[in-house]
């Protein structure tokens, strides 16, 4: 609408138009905000869950969220960052950030640690060890799954998303991947 605006209210030159299109992704970033927020839980849940060893309601998981949001949102800032500048200089850095996510989700969300130590650490975790190595190879056997699910319609990932997650979370713990500390 804010873009809609300023091109109906552009002189010629396009610079209005460029404005609106400026003005409205600012408008965007609390919704971007808030689903990054949502789209994180699906991680989060589970790796709460496999830290306290009990189930995580609904009013569990706002509680967790709402308690450390400046923490969550910061590390999100954080990842984005990381990952963006890692896929614009090369692909290689940005999917090795990717790759991490899961562990530095799990390290975010059940430790005190601060987060650019969460994020480093998430590093040694998955790519110095030999554990850690079978969970990256874990996950790129998950992303050809769901790439065989998306040929389904989509349908097939509103199961498979939950259950990989579960699982992805599961073999970050038994694995030792992560030390476990409820935060």
């Amino acid at each position: 609408m804010i873009s809609l605006v300023f091109t109906a209210a552009d002189d010629g030159t396009g610079s209005a138009e460029m404005l609106g299109l400026v003005l409205s992704n600012f408008a965007q970033l609390p919704f971007v905000i808030v689903q990054n927020l949502i789209g994180v839980m699906f991680t989060a849940i589970p790796a709460v869950f496999y830290s306290r060893s009990e189930v995580v309601s609904f009013s569990d998981a706002y509680a967790i969220l709402m308690g450390r949001l400046g923490r969550y949102v910061l590390a999100g800032v954080l990842y984005s960052v990381v990952a963006g500048v890692g896929f614009v200089l090369c692909v290689l850095p940005g999917i090795a950030v990717v790759t991490v996510l899961p562990i530095y989700v799990n390290k975010v969300f059940t430790t005190d640690d601060d987060v650019m130590t969460c994020f480093t650490s998430s590093f040694s975790a998955a790519f110095g060890s030999q554990k850690g190595w079978g969970f990256v190879g874990i996950q790129a056997l998950a992303i050809l799954l769901a790439i065989v699910t998306c040929g389904f319609c989509l349908v097939g990932l509103i199961v498979y998303v939950p259950v990989i997650t579960f699982f992805l979370q599961k073999y970050i713990v038994v694995n030792g991947l992560v030390r476990q500390s409820a935060a």
